[in-house]
């Protein structure tokens, strides 16, 4: 009876990530801020809220 090799593994652990993690120096904590939740665009402000082209919004009220 012939054996076979075990199959691979479905994601390559022993791969360097192709994207080191950022550093707290490395982030603009404003940049930060305006992220959307939702898809991660950037949010656009308008008066007392902050409004992503998703329709993900923060109020005023929500900073705080």
């Amino acid at each position: 009876m012939l054996s076979r090799p075990a199959p691979a593994p479905a994601n390559d652990e022993s791969a360097p990530a192709s994207v080191a993690p950022a550093t707290p120096t490395d982030v603009d904590p404003g940049l930060v801020m305006t992220c959307c939740a939702n898809c991660g665009a950037q949010m656009i402000d308008r008066k007392c809220k902050m409004i992503c082209e998703c329709g993900y919004f923060l109020s005023c009220s929500d900073y705080y």
